[in-house]
C-alpha cells in the first residue's frame, strides 16, 4: 500500500530498525491523532500500545488518518479494526504488556448519597428545618467532647450575673467588626445573644469562624452588663490515629476535567489513561489501583458563567458526556470509578446535588465500572471512609476568612473540618436547598476528604484525616485569570489505602518523566 503525500519522505515499509516502543513514542502518536481531530477507542489504544518494537507506529497511524480523512464528525474515532486492516498478518494479533492487576476484588460501599433523599420544602419552613437540624446535629457532635460538659444555650447566657461564666453553643447569625473588638450574634432555638470578643486571639477566632457555623463560646458578664467571650471553639475533629485498609490497594483522585471546554487538556488526560493501562511504567503502583474517584465537573456544561459559550468546543452537555464516556471506557475494567457532580455538571446548583441523571449521561451509566453518587457523598473503599465533595463553598470560605487563598485550598478544607460542615454560610455564592435534613454536616468523620473546584492541587493531614484537593485537567480560562486563580493541572494524588500516604504524579507534558 502506498503512503500518503503527507509521509512521502518516509520508507514504504511499516518496519523500522528495532527500538523499544516506549511511552514517549506512544504519547507522541496519541497527541498527533488528537491534534488531527480523531481519537482512539479503548481497543485501538490498547492495540497501538502492544505492537512489537520493530513496527513503525507513526507510519501506521499516518495511513489510518489518510484513509479516514474527511470522515463525518460522529465517525472521527479510530477503531481496532481500522488498525488491524493495515497490519501485517504476522503481527495483527500481537499482545503487549499490561500492568498486572493485584488480585483483589473491589470492596466499595456507598454510606450516604443525597440523590434519593433530597426533599426540598417551602422556603421559610424549609430553611427553618434546615438550620434546626444543623444545630441539633452539631450540638450532638459538641456534646461528645469531654471538654464540653455543661454546654448550654443562649437563654443561660442572657441570665448570667456579674462574675458568672457559662459555655454557650449557637450558630453565628451576625458579626460586626469594630476597630477594637468584634461583636458576634449567637442564635439557637431559644433566642439570640450578643457577645463581644475583645483581645487579639479572640478577635482572630471570631473572624475565622464562618458565619452560620456553630461555635461554643465561654462567656462572662462584666460590671456594665456586657457579655464578653473568654474562649471560642468550633465543633472540630477528635484527634485520632489514621485508620487505613488491611489491604495495600490504591485510589486515584481527580476532578474538574471540564470536557467540552476548549481548555480541556486532552493530551494530558490521554497520557493519564495510558498510564492506568500500564504503558508508562509504575507497574506495581498502577496494578494496585482499584478506584478512580472523580469529585465533580466532569464536563464543562453550558451557561455556567457569562461568555462561557465562547470557550466551548461542544455546547451540548449530552455530547460532552458521550465524549467523557469514550475516554473513561479506556480505564481498565478492574478499576471501580465513583463519579459525583459539581457546579458545571447539569444538575441543580443548590447543595446537596443529586447524581447526574441517566437521561443526561446514559453512555457513562452503561459502563459497568462506573457508580454515580450525589454531592456530597460518603463512600467506603476497602474499609477507608471517603467524603467526596466538589467544594463550591470554598469560594465563600476563602473570600471571607483572613489568610486563606486559592493557592492553598487544603487550609480552607481544614476549616470546614473544624466547623464540621461543608458549606456553613448561607446567602453568599453557595446556594443551599431548604431541606428537612442538613446533608452537609460532617458526621461521621472521614479518613479522606476529597474536593476539587478550585483547580489547585493541595494536601495535608489534620487529626487523622487526609485532606486532598485534586486539582484539574483544564488550562487557565479567562474567567479564572480575572478571579486570580492559578490552576495546577494534570497533577493527581494516588492514595495508598493501607497507610493513607499520598503518591503524586504529574501528567503534563513538562512534568511527565520522558514525555
Amino acid at each position: 500500500m502506498c503512503l500518503s503525500k503527507k509521509v512521502s519522505n518516509r520508507s514504504n515499509r511499516l518496519y523500522r530498525p528495532i527500538r523499544f516502543v516506549d511511552y514517549v513514542s506512544v504519547s507522541k502518536v496519541v497527541s498527533r491523532v488528537l491534534a488531527s481531530g480523531f481519537m482512539f477507542d479503548a481497543k485501538a489504544f490498547d492495540l497501538i500500545s502492544k505492537l512489537p518494537p520493530e513496527l513503525d507506529v507513526d507510519i501506521l497511524v499516518d495511513k489510518v488518518l489518510e484513509q479516514k480523512k474527511g470522515a463525518p464528525t460522529e465517525e472521527k474515532l479510530i477503531t481496532e479494526d481500522d488498525l488491524r486492516r493495515l497490519l501485517p498478518p504476522e503481527v495483527s494479533s500481537a499482545e503487549g504488556r499490561r500492568a498486572p492487576a493485584v488480585e483483589e476484588a473491589v470492596d466499595m460501599e456507598v454510606l450516604s448519597d443525597p440523590t434519593l433523599a433530597i426533599a426540598p420544602i417551602e422556603a421559610n419552613e424549609g430553611y427553618n428545618s434546615l438550620f434546626r437540624d444543623r444545630y441539633a446535629r452539631l450540638m450532638s457532635v459538641v456534646k461528645k467532647r469531654p471538654d464540653m460538659r455543661g454546654v448550654t444555650g443562649t437563654s443561660a447566657g442572657r441570665s448570667l450575673v456579674q462574675g458568672q461564666k457559662a459555655k454557650i453553643a449557637g450558630l453565628i447569625s451576625g458579626r460586626i467588626n469594630r476597630r477594637t473588638n468584634t461583636e458576634l450574634v449567637i442564635d439557637d432555638p431559644g433566642g439570640t445573644m450578643k457577645v463581644v470578643c475583645q483581645d487579639g486571639d479572640m478577635v482572630k477566632a471570631a473572624m475565622e469562624a464562618p458565619l452560620d457555623s456553630l461555635v461554643v463560646v465561654e462567656v462572662s458578664r462584666s460590671r456594665s452588663g456586657q457579655l464578653y467571650a473568654n474562649s471560642l471553639t468550633l465543633p472540630d475533629m477528635p484527634d485520632r490515629k489514621p485508620v487505613g485498609s488491611s489491604h495495600r490497594v490504591y485510589a486515584a483522585l481527580i476532578s474538574d476535567l471540564h470536557i467540552g471546554s476548549r481548555m480541556f487538556l486532552a493530551e494530558d488526560f490521554q497520557r493519564f489513561i495510558q498510564w492506568l493501562n500500564g504503558k508508562f511504567g509504575d507497574r506495581d503502583l498502577v496494578g494496585r489501583i482499584k478506584y478512580l474517584v472523580i469529585a465533580g465537573d466532569l464536563v464543562d456544561g453550558v451557561g455556567v458563567y457569562p461568555g462561557q459559550e465562547l470557550q466551548l468546543s461542544e455546547r451540548d452537555p449530552k455530547v460532552q458526556y458521550a465524549t467523557a464516556a469514550k475516554l473513561l471506557e479506556q480505564v481498565p475494567h478492574h478499576i471501580q470509578m465513583v463519579l459525583s457532580p459539581g457546579n458545571h455538571d447539569p444538575v441543580r446548583q443548590a447543595l446537596p446535588q443529586p447524581a447526574v441523571s441517566l437521561d443526561m449521561a446514559e453512555p457513562l451509566y452503561r459502563l459497568e465500572n462506573v457508580r454515580w453518587v450525589g454531592d456530597p457523598a460518603y463512600v467506603k473503599l476497602h474499609g477507608v471512609t471517603f467524603l467526596i465533595y466538589h467544594g463550591k463553598s470554598l469560594d465563600d470560605v476563602i473570600a471571607t476568612t483572613p489568610e486563606l487563598s486559592y493557592n492553598k485550598p487544603a487550609d480552607a478544607m481544614k476549616l470546614l473540618l473544624r466547623s464540621r460542615h461543608l458549606a456553613p454560610t448561607y446567602g453568599k455564592r453557595t446556594a443551599l436547598s431548604p431541606e428537612l435534613r442538613d446533608f452537609l454536616v460532617i458526621d461521621p468523620v472521614p479518613e479522606v476528604l476529597h474536593c476539587g473546584h478550585v483547580h489547585t492541587f493541595d494536601e495535608l493531614k489534620y487529626r487523622g484525616t487526609l485532606v486532598v484537593n485534586s486539582g484539574c485537567w483544564q488550562a487557565q480560562t479567562s474567567f479564572q485569570s480575572n478571579m486570580g486563580v492559578e490552576p495546577t493541572p494534570s497533577v493527581i494524588p494516588i492514595i495508598d489505602l493501607s497507610s493513607l500516604q499520598v503518591i503524586r504524579r504529574n501528567f503534563g507534558a513538562a512534568g511527565f518523566a520522558g514525555a
